[in-house]
Protein backbone atom coordinates (compact mmCIF):
# COMPACT_ATOMS: atom_id res chain seq x y z
CA UNK A 1 0.00 0.00 0.00
CA UNK A 2 2.87 2.34 0.86
CA UNK A 3 4.29 1.78 -2.39
CA UNK A 4 0.95 2.36 -4.36
CA UNK A 5 0.84 5.54 -2.41
CA UNK A 6 4.48 7.45 -2.78
CA UNK A 7 3.95 6.55 -6.50
CA UNK A 8 0.50 8.23 -6.55
CA UNK A 9 2.89 11.58 -6.02
CA UNK A 10 4.52 11.67 -9.15
CA UNK A 11 1.34 10.43 -11.13
CA UNK A 12 -1.11 12.95 -9.95
CA UNK A 13 1.82 15.92 -10.43
CA UNK A 14 2.20 14.64 -13.60
CA UNK A 15 -1.31 14.69 -14.14
CA UNK A 16 -2.04 17.73 -13.01
CA UNK A 17 1.03 19.39 -14.79
CA UNK A 18 2.34 20.82 -11.29
CA UNK A 19 -0.68 23.47 -11.13
CA UNK A 20 -0.56 25.80 -8.13
CA UNK A 21 2.42 25.61 -7.00
CA UNK A 22 1.98 21.36 -6.98
CA UNK A 23 -1.46 22.32 -5.01
CA UNK A 24 -2.64 18.45 -5.44
CA UNK A 25 0.88 16.96 -4.98
CA UNK A 26 1.05 18.77 -1.48
CA UNK A 27 -2.50 17.89 -0.81
CA UNK A 28 -2.11 14.03 -1.45
CA UNK A 29 1.18 14.48 0.74
CA UNK A 30 -1.01 14.85 3.49
CA UNK A 31 -3.41 12.59 2.78
CA UNK A 32 -1.25 10.22 2.88
CA UNK A 33 0.45 11.07 6.04
CA UNK A 34 -3.07 11.09 7.19
CA UNK A 35 -4.22 7.87 5.69
CA UNK A 36 -0.90 5.99 7.81
CA UNK A 37 -2.15 7.43 10.51
CA UNK A 38 -6.21 5.99 10.71
CA UNK A 39 -4.74 2.47 8.84
CA UNK A 40 -2.19 2.74 12.37
CA UNK A 41 -5.38 3.41 14.50
CA UNK A 42 -7.78 0.39 12.66
CA UNK A 43 -4.51 -2.17 12.99
CA UNK A 44 -5.17 -1.50 17.16
CA UNK A 45 -8.35 -1.38 18.11
CA UNK A 46 -10.43 -4.24 18.63
CA UNK A 47 -12.04 -5.33 15.52
CA UNK A 48 -14.74 -7.17 17.20
CA UNK A 49 -15.96 -3.54 19.18
CA UNK A 50 -16.99 -2.72 15.44
CA UNK A 51 -19.22 -5.14 14.46
CA UNK A 52 -20.58 -5.11 17.76
CA UNK A 53 -20.98 -1.62 17.23
CA UNK A 54 -22.20 -1.67 13.96
CA UNK A 55 -26.03 -0.98 14.11
CA UNK A 56 -24.79 2.68 15.87
CA UNK A 57 -22.40 3.28 13.13
CA UNK A 58 -24.89 2.30 10.42
CA UNK A 59 -27.15 4.65 11.82
CA UNK A 60 -24.87 7.70 12.16
CA UNK A 61 -23.90 6.87 8.62
CA UNK A 62 -27.24 7.14 7.05
CA UNK A 63 -28.65 10.36 9.00
CA UNK A 64 -24.75 11.51 6.94
CA UNK A 65 -26.02 10.47 3.60
CA UNK A 66 -29.71 11.98 4.78
CA UNK A 67 -27.40 15.66 5.02
CA UNK A 68 -25.97 15.12 2.08
CA UNK A 69 -29.26 15.64 0.52
CA UNK A 70 -30.12 19.05 2.42
CA UNK A 71 -26.24 20.57 2.73
CA UNK A 72 -24.18 18.79 0.08
CA UNK A 73 -21.55 19.99 -1.88
CA UNK A 74 -21.87 19.77 -5.49
CA UNK A 75 -19.62 18.87 -7.98
CA UNK A 76 -19.66 17.88 -11.60
CA UNK A 77 -23.34 17.14 -11.42
CA UNK A 78 -23.31 14.85 -8.10
CA UNK A 79 -24.19 15.99 -4.65
CA UNK A 80 -22.25 13.57 -2.33
CA UNK A 81 -19.71 15.54 0.12
CA UNK A 82 -20.31 17.92 3.27
CA UNK A 83 -17.55 20.89 3.34
CA UNK A 84 -16.27 21.09 6.59
CA UNK A 85 -13.94 23.67 5.66
CA UNK A 86 -10.72 22.03 5.83
CA UNK A 87 -11.79 18.64 4.27
CA UNK A 88 -14.54 17.13 2.38
CA UNK A 89 -16.43 14.18 3.83
CA UNK A 90 -17.96 11.46 1.13
CA UNK A 91 -20.39 9.47 3.73
CA UNK A 92 -20.80 7.35 0.53
CA UNK A 93 -17.37 6.26 0.72
CA UNK A 94 -17.44 5.99 4.98
CA UNK A 95 -20.46 3.62 3.77
CA UNK A 96 -18.27 1.19 2.02
CA UNK A 97 -16.51 -0.24 5.72
CA UNK A 98 -19.99 0.59 7.51
CA UNK A 99 -20.95 -2.33 5.08
CA UNK A 100 -18.33 -4.46 6.15
CA UNK A 101 -19.20 -4.31 9.34
CA UNK A 102 -22.68 -4.30 9.88
CA UNK A 103 -22.88 -7.36 7.61
CA UNK A 104 -20.39 -9.17 9.46
CA UNK A 105 -22.62 -8.40 12.74
CA UNK A 106 -25.62 -10.02 11.11
CA UNK A 107 -23.99 -12.68 9.69
CA UNK A 108 -22.08 -13.64 12.77
CA UNK A 109 -25.06 -14.00 14.81
CA UNK A 110 -26.84 -16.79 12.62
CA UNK A 111 -26.42 -20.31 13.70
CA UNK A 112 -25.52 -21.59 9.92
CA UNK A 113 -24.73 -19.70 6.52
CA UNK A 114 -27.67 -18.57 4.40
CA UNK A 115 -27.82 -21.02 1.75
CA UNK A 116 -31.50 -20.34 0.25
CA UNK A 117 -31.88 -17.33 -2.20
CA UNK A 118 -34.85 -16.06 -0.68
CA UNK A 119 -32.57 -15.90 2.80
CA UNK A 120 -30.06 -13.77 0.84
CA UNK A 121 -32.95 -11.77 -0.86
CA UNK A 122 -33.89 -11.16 2.80
CA UNK A 123 -30.50 -10.20 3.62
CA UNK A 124 -29.70 -7.35 1.41
CA UNK A 125 -32.98 -5.69 2.46
CA UNK A 126 -30.84 -3.24 5.10
CA UNK A 127 -29.13 -2.18 1.74
CA UNK A 128 -32.52 -0.09 0.35
CA UNK A 129 -32.25 2.75 2.34
CA UNK A 130 -28.53 3.58 2.19
CA UNK A 131 -28.26 2.47 -1.60
CA UNK A 132 -31.41 4.68 -2.29
CA UNK A 133 -30.21 7.91 -0.79
CA UNK A 134 -26.56 7.37 -2.10
CA UNK A 135 -28.07 6.89 -5.68
CA UNK A 136 -30.09 9.73 -5.34
CA UNK A 137 -26.86 12.08 -5.28
CA UNK A 138 -26.29 10.62 -8.19
CA UNK A 139 -23.72 7.86 -7.10
CA UNK A 140 -24.22 4.41 -9.14
CA UNK A 141 -20.33 3.49 -8.72
CA UNK A 142 -20.05 3.36 -4.95
CA UNK A 143 -23.40 1.57 -4.53
CA UNK A 144 -22.30 -0.69 -6.84
CA UNK A 145 -19.09 -1.18 -5.17
CA UNK A 146 -21.03 -1.53 -1.74
CA UNK A 147 -23.21 -4.23 -3.44
CA UNK A 148 -20.17 -6.12 -4.22
CA UNK A 149 -18.48 -5.73 -0.87
CA UNK A 150 -21.41 -7.44 0.75
CA UNK A 151 -21.85 -10.13 -1.05
CA UNK A 152 -17.75 -10.81 -1.17
CA UNK A 153 -18.38 -10.59 2.90
CA UNK A 154 -21.85 -13.04 2.26
CA UNK A 155 -19.67 -15.46 0.53
CA UNK A 156 -16.81 -15.56 3.26
CA UNK A 157 -19.68 -16.33 5.58
CA UNK A 158 -20.37 -20.05 3.66
CA UNK A 159 -22.91 -19.15 1.71
CA UNK A 160 -22.44 -21.27 -1.37
CA UNK A 161 -21.07 -19.76 -4.40
CA UNK A 162 -23.92 -21.50 -6.55
CA UNK A 163 -26.58 -19.25 -5.15
CA UNK A 164 -24.58 -15.80 -5.15
CA UNK A 165 -23.89 -16.55 -9.17
CA UNK A 166 -27.77 -17.29 -10.12
CA UNK A 167 -28.98 -13.80 -8.30
CA UNK A 168 -25.87 -12.56 -10.30
CA UNK A 169 -27.22 -13.80 -13.38
CA UNK A 170 -30.86 -12.90 -12.27
CA UNK A 171 -29.80 -9.06 -11.70
CA UNK A 172 -27.95 -8.82 -14.72
CA UNK A 173 -31.05 -10.06 -16.32
CA UNK A 174 -33.32 -7.59 -15.01
CA UNK A 175 -30.84 -4.84 -15.65
CA UNK A 176 -30.47 -5.78 -19.35
CA UNK A 177 -34.96 -5.69 -19.38
CA UNK A 178 -35.33 -2.55 -18.01
CA UNK A 179 -32.76 -0.73 -20.30
CA UNK A 180 -34.83 -2.29 -22.96
CA UNK A 181 -37.75 -1.05 -21.68
CA UNK A 182 -36.09 2.14 -21.24
CA UNK A 183 -34.25 2.89 -24.71
CA UNK A 184 -36.66 0.97 -27.06
CA UNK A 185 -40.42 0.61 -25.16
CA UNK A 186 -40.14 4.27 -23.91
CA UNK A 187 -41.26 2.81 -20.28
CA UNK A 188 -40.08 6.08 -18.35
CA UNK A 189 -37.74 4.78 -15.10
CA UNK A 190 -36.11 6.17 -12.06
CA UNK A 191 -33.02 6.00 -14.53
CA UNK A 192 -30.25 9.02 -14.72
CA UNK A 193 -29.52 9.16 -18.37
CA UNK A 194 -26.05 9.94 -17.89
CA UNK A 195 -26.36 6.29 -16.69
CA UNK A 196 -26.95 5.03 -19.32
CA UNK A 197 -24.36 6.65 -21.67
CA UNK A 198 -21.85 5.69 -19.66
CA UNK A 199 -22.90 2.35 -19.95
CA UNK A 200 -23.34 2.33 -23.73
CA UNK A 201 -20.38 4.54 -24.17
CA UNK A 202 -17.98 2.67 -21.74
CA UNK A 203 -18.25 -0.13 -24.45
CA UNK A 204 -18.74 1.33 -27.56
CA UNK A 205 -16.55 4.73 -27.21
CA UNK A 206 -16.10 5.26 -31.52
CA UNK A 207 -20.26 5.95 -32.06
CA UNK A 208 -19.21 9.42 -29.99
CA UNK A 209 -15.76 9.88 -30.64
CA UNK A 210 -16.02 13.83 -29.52
CA UNK A 211 -19.06 13.23 -27.20
CA UNK A 212 -19.57 10.94 -24.65
CA UNK A 213 -16.77 8.56 -25.60
CA UNK A 214 -14.32 11.00 -26.00
CA UNK A 215 -12.77 10.24 -22.46
CA UNK A 216 -12.79 6.75 -22.75
CA UNK A 217 -11.25 6.62 -26.36
CA UNK A 218 -8.53 9.36 -25.37
CA UNK A 219 -7.34 6.54 -22.36
CA UNK A 220 -7.11 3.88 -24.35
CA UNK A 221 -4.67 6.38 -26.92
CA UNK A 222 -2.71 7.03 -23.88
CA UNK A 223 -2.20 3.57 -22.48
CA UNK A 224 -1.40 2.53 -25.64
CA UNK A 225 1.05 4.95 -26.33
CA UNK A 226 2.98 4.09 -23.49
CA UNK A 227 3.81 0.80 -25.54
CA UNK A 228 6.67 -1.43 -23.92
CA UNK A 229 8.46 0.95 -21.22
CA UNK A 230 6.80 3.77 -21.37
CA UNK A 231 7.46 8.08 -21.97
CA UNK A 232 8.55 8.24 -18.37
CA UNK A 233 7.23 10.07 -15.60
CA UNK A 234 5.75 13.89 -16.30
CA UNK A 235 6.65 13.20 -19.56
CA UNK A 236 2.87 11.61 -20.99
CA UNK A 237 1.74 14.00 -23.80
CA UNK A 238 -1.50 12.57 -24.06
CA UNK A 239 -1.39 13.13 -20.48
CA UNK A 240 -0.03 16.98 -20.23
CA UNK A 241 -1.29 17.88 -23.10
CA UNK A 242 -5.22 17.89 -21.41
CA UNK A 243 -6.66 15.09 -23.69
CA UNK A 244 -8.11 13.16 -20.43
CA UNK A 245 -10.59 14.53 -17.92
CA UNK A 246 -10.28 13.62 -14.71
CA UNK A 247 -6.97 12.26 -15.26
CA UNK A 248 -5.84 12.64 -11.34
CA UNK A 249 -8.85 10.96 -9.67
CA UNK A 250 -10.88 8.39 -11.77
CA UNK A 251 -8.89 7.97 -14.78
CA UNK A 252 -5.19 8.01 -13.15
CA UNK A 253 -4.27 3.90 -14.41
CA UNK A 254 -4.16 6.13 -18.05
CA UNK A 255 -1.27 8.41 -16.65
CA UNK A 256 0.33 4.93 -15.38
CA UNK A 257 -0.31 2.86 -18.69
CA UNK A 258 1.40 6.46 -20.95
CA UNK A 259 4.05 7.32 -18.57
CA UNK A 260 5.05 3.82 -17.05
CA UNK A 261 4.09 1.36 -19.86
CA UNK A 262 3.35 -2.18 -20.38
CA UNK A 263 6.36 -3.90 -18.50
CA UNK A 264 6.01 -1.35 -14.99
CA UNK A 265 2.68 -1.04 -15.41
CA UNK A 266 2.36 -4.96 -15.23
CA UNK A 267 4.22 -4.85 -11.97
CA UNK A 268 1.99 -2.17 -10.74
CA UNK A 269 -0.90 -4.44 -10.85
CA UNK A 270 1.17 -7.02 -8.90
CA UNK A 271 1.50 -4.77 -6.33
CA UNK A 272 -2.50 -4.90 -5.94
CA UNK A 273 -2.63 -8.99 -6.76
CA UNK A 274 -0.01 -8.78 -3.60
CA UNK A 275 -2.63 -6.96 -1.27
CA UNK A 276 -5.56 -9.11 -2.35
CA UNK A 277 -3.52 -12.46 -1.96
CA UNK A 278 -2.59 -11.12 1.90
CA UNK A 279 -6.25 -10.26 2.65
CA UNK A 280 -7.33 -13.82 1.45
CA UNK A 281 -4.75 -15.11 3.74
CA UNK A 282 -5.72 -13.32 6.34
CA UNK A 283 -9.35 -14.11 6.18
CA UNK A 284 -8.55 -17.79 5.53
CA UNK A 285 -6.25 -17.75 8.39
CA UNK A 286 -8.23 -15.84 11.22
CA UNK A 287 -8.83 -16.74 14.81
CA UNK A 288 -12.44 -15.55 14.82
CA UNK A 289 -15.53 -15.30 12.17
CA UNK A 290 -15.41 -11.83 12.44
CA UNK A 291 -12.43 -11.32 11.21
CA UNK A 292 -12.82 -13.99 8.16
CA UNK A 293 -15.50 -11.54 7.19
CA UNK A 294 -13.92 -8.14 7.69
CA UNK A 295 -11.43 -9.33 5.55
CA UNK A 296 -12.93 -11.21 3.29
CA UNK A 297 -15.26 -8.09 2.79
CA UNK A 298 -12.27 -5.98 2.10
CA UNK A 299 -10.55 -8.30 -0.20
CA UNK A 300 -13.94 -7.75 -2.07
CA UNK A 301 -14.27 -3.38 -1.71
CA UNK A 302 -10.84 -3.79 -2.91
CA UNK A 303 -10.72 -6.38 -5.90
CA UNK A 304 -14.16 -4.78 -7.68
CA UNK A 305 -12.78 -0.92 -7.61
CA UNK A 306 -9.35 -1.79 -9.41
CA UNK A 307 -11.19 -4.30 -12.02
CA UNK A 308 -13.49 -1.64 -12.70
CA UNK A 309 -11.59 1.26 -12.69
CA UNK A 310 -8.78 -0.51 -14.69
CA UNK A 311 -11.01 -1.93 -16.92
CA UNK A 312 -13.12 1.28 -18.37
CA UNK A 313 -9.97 3.18 -18.70
CA UNK A 314 -9.56 0.72 -21.36
CA UNK A 315 -13.13 0.62 -22.43
CA UNK A 316 -13.75 -3.20 -21.19
CA UNK A 317 -15.79 -1.56 -18.10
CA UNK A 318 -18.35 1.02 -18.23
CA UNK A 319 -17.62 4.41 -16.67
CA UNK A 320 -18.73 4.67 -13.27
CA UNK A 321 -16.50 7.24 -11.74
CA UNK A 322 -15.01 4.84 -9.00
CA UNK A 323 -11.45 5.95 -7.76
CA UNK A 324 -8.40 3.43 -8.11
CA UNK A 325 -7.05 2.29 -4.60
CA UNK A 326 -3.89 3.91 -3.21
CA UNK A 327 -3.34 5.83 -6.33
CA UNK A 328 -6.09 8.43 -7.44
CA UNK A 329 -6.67 11.49 -5.88
CA UNK A 330 -9.25 11.46 -3.14
CA UNK A 331 -9.74 12.35 0.40
CA UNK A 332 -12.23 10.33 1.96
CA UNK A 333 -11.88 7.22 -0.58
CA UNK A 334 -8.11 6.84 0.46
CA UNK A 335 -8.70 7.00 3.90
CA UNK A 336 -11.55 3.98 4.00
CA UNK A 337 -9.07 2.61 2.49
CA UNK A 338 -6.11 2.45 4.33
CA UNK A 339 -8.40 2.18 7.35
CA UNK A 340 -9.70 -0.87 5.87
CA UNK A 341 -5.93 -2.14 5.07
CA UNK A 342 -5.80 -1.42 9.10
CA UNK A 343 -8.42 -3.64 9.99
CA UNK A 344 -6.57 -6.50 7.69
CA UNK A 345 -3.07 -5.87 9.51
CA UNK A 346 -5.44 -5.76 12.80
CA UNK A 347 -7.03 -9.47 11.92
CA UNK A 348 -3.50 -10.70 11.22
CA UNK A 349 -1.77 -9.53 14.35
CA UNK A 350 -4.43 -10.91 15.97
CA UNK A 351 -4.08 -14.31 15.01
CA UNK A 352 -0.44 -14.15 15.77
CA UNK A 353 -1.09 -12.78 18.97
CA UNK A 354 -3.31 -16.03 19.84
CA UNK A 355 -0.97 -18.19 18.17
CA UNK A 356 1.91 -16.91 20.18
Amino acid sequence: MLFLNILSLPLIDSATHSADGHYYLKRQLLLIVASLLIMGIATFIDYRDLVWLSPWILGLNVLLLVAVLFVGRTAGGSTRWISLGFFDLQPSELFKLTAILFAARILCSLDHPLESIWQVIAFYSWLAVPAILILKQPDLGTTLVIVATVTGVLYFSGTPGKVIFILFLAGVLLVGVLLWLYLYVGVPLPIEEHWVDRLVTGFSPEKDPLGKGYQVLQSKIAIGSGTLWGKGLGKGTQNRLDFIPHQETDFIFSVVGEELGFVRTTLVLGVYVLILCRCLIAAVNSADREGTLIAGGVLSMLLFQSMVNIGMTMGIMPVTGIPLPFLSYGGTASMVNSFAIGLVLNVGWKRHKILF
